[in-house]
């Protein structure tokens, strides 16, 4: 068995502008040792700021923590998200 506690994981670090726009950061929670390819962070959005548009293969789980998230796939409506859990399939 091998601990690692979430304060060794590394310091909040701002989202890269390829990723997002405006004033992202990013907080490492698990980071995957192989075989494994589950990752964990938490995102804290300053207001305004969103990210690009991007896909994932293998789909995504949110958790909307704090304040409002919206969703939207390519296309589709743009959906208010409050505290709930979130599988967006691919």
């Amino acid at each position: 068995m091998k601990i690692t506690r979430s304060s060794t994981e590394g310091a909040t670090r701002k989202g890269p502008a390829e990723w997002f726009t405006g004033d992202v950061y990013i907080d490492s929670v698990a980071t995957p040792a192989a075989p494994s390819r589950a990752l964990a962070s938490l995102v804290h959005f300053m207001p305004g700021a969103r990210t690009a548009w991007h896909r994932h293969p293998l789909g995504q789980s949110l958790f909307v923590t704090e304040g409002i998230g919206l969703v939207q796939r390519r296309g589709g409506p743009v959906e208010q998200e409050l505290e709930d859990p979130l599988r967006i399939e691919r």
